[in-house]
C-alpha cells in the first residue's frame, strides 16, 4: 500500500511540474537544443521572433541568450 501511495505522489508531481512549466520555459528548452543553459545564435535560428530580437536579447553581447536574458523575449 506505501508503495502504492509513493507511486501515486510520484506520478502527481510529474504532471504537476509539466502543468506548471511556463510556456516561456518550454520554449526556452526547445530551443536550447545542447541544454547548456543558453541560446546560441546557431540555436535561435530556429525562431523567427527570437532571431529578430537576438541582439536586444543578448544583453551582455556574448552572442548568447541566457535564461535571465530570455525573461525579457517579448512574441
Amino acid at each position: 500500500m506505501k508503495q502504492l501511495v509513493a507511486a501515486f505522489s510520484l506520478m502527481f508531481l510529474a504532471i504537476s511540474a509539466t502543468v506548471l512549466a511556463s510556456p516561456m520555459h518550454v520554449r526556452f528548452a526547445h530551443l536550447d537544443k545542447d541544454m547548456d543553459g543558453q541560446i546560441t545564435l546557431a540555436e535561435a535560428k530556429q525562431d523567427k521572433e527570437v532571431m529578430r530580437q537576438f541582439s536586444d536579447l543578448d544583453e551582455d553581447d556574448d552572442e548568447k541568450i541566457s535564461k535571465k536574458e530570455f525573461e525579457s523575449f517579448k512574441p
